[in-house]
């Protein structure tokens, strides 16, 4: 049974309606009072949906074609050779098909492992990088295939750029929760917790029941860049409920927040469900940016989301111990179980 109820909305001014597209065209060309502008779109949008369009971001079109052919160059690499990059313990390299599952999730019982396959990149770190060599949890190195030339470039490429344009963003998001808006700076220097995830979807079988790309789920990031290809099947559920497959509007960024956003928010800023159905008879291929503070910070509520009749819902927490967590209830090889089977016997 298809959990989603996706709706055909196609052009522009609808898709507007459910997600709202918002221009930072203004505010990254430095124009006087577009930051006082943005910030109430950018509320508005994080409190009643928790997606929007991000368009006018600065990102090159040339260098997102680079990033998916890249992606498509990896992914048709034989699976063994994409096995000697096999995820590892920092949650960097490749991720086979069925070896993950939405264990964190609170939207839907997950009862069979996501159909896609991923690489992860993260900050593209030396062996004698200081984290590197201490074992520091979350800061390892990037794992690349010795014989693809060009692809570390024009992945980690992708990578700097996604990050900078999120980076850009903070001061908005700032200012429409009521703070400074250099409040979260500090919080993403010293190397932000990044990761650039590319994701293939193989064609699925759509009669078998509780069968995902990606089950229905919440992210854990402070926000999420994702680009996506021409093929459908992601799907948002809104606040009324109803499952939405947002269109791809040309020349846009869809941002999502995650978690953390969440929690700092003291829920004011929605973290909001979603998933992938591939019924499309065709592959699928996306990038996700999961851009987050830096591992060592402490995360709590804002002060400008607390007071009198509105405590504070979530503990002061290590962003570190919050992303362990996670990966965890997500992912197979963190678990400790043998096989994705042995995993979903203990759920």
């Amino acid at each position: 049974m298809n959990l989603f109820k996706e709706q055909a909305v196609s052009d522009y001014a609808a898709a507007a309606h459910a997600i709202q597209v918002i221009d930072f065209g203004p505010f990254f060309a430095g124009e006087q009072g577009s930051l006082d502008r943005l910030a109430p779109e950018v509320a508005h949008a994080c409190e009643q949906v928790g997606f929007f369009y991000a368009l006018n971001h600065g990102v090159p079109e040339s260098l997102i074609a680079r990033a998916f052919a890249a992606s498509r160059r990896f992914f048709a690499l034989p699976l063994e050779r994409k096995l000697e990059l096999k995820l590892n313990e920092n949650n960097i390299g490749y991720l086979p098909l069925n070896a993950s599952i939405q264990g964190a999730s609170t939207v839907h019982k997950a009862t069979k492992p996501n159909f896609n396959e991923s690489f992860f990149v993260s900050h593209d770190r030396e062996p004698d990088h200081p984290d590197v060599v201490a074992g520091k949890p979350l800061r390892g190195r990037n794992q690349w295939p010795a014989d693809l030339l060009g692809l570390r470039e024009d992945m980690m490429a992708y990578f700097s750029a996604v990050g900078a344009m999120c980076d850009r963003m903070l001061p908005a998001f700032a200012v429409a929760l009521g703070m400074p808006a250099d409040f979260f700076a500090p919080y993403f220097a010293d190397e932000a917790h990044a990761n650039l995830r590319f994701l293939h979807y193989p064609p699925q079988d759509t009669g078998e029941d509780d069968a995902f790309g990606q089950g229905p789920h919440t992210d854990n990031s402070f926000m999420t860049a994702l680009a996506r290809s021409e093929v459908p099947g992601l799907a948002v559920r809104l606040p009324s409920g109803e499952w939405f497959a947002p269109p791809i509007i040309p020349g846009t960024f869809l941002i999502n927040l995650g978690n953390i956003m969440r929690r700092w928010s003291n829920d004011r800023f929605l973290s909001t469900p979603h998933g992938v159905l591939n019924d499309s008879g065709m592959d699928r291929y996306s990038i996700a940016y999961f851009h987050s503070p830096n591992p060592d910070r402490v995360i709590e509520c804002l002060p400008s989301c607390v007071g009198p009749g509105n405590p504070a819902r979530y503990p002061a927490a290590v962003y570190r111990d919050l992303v362990v967590e996670f990966y965890r209830a997500n992912y197979f090889h963190q678990r400790g179980h043998r096989s994705a089977a042995a995993a979903l016997a203990t759920d």
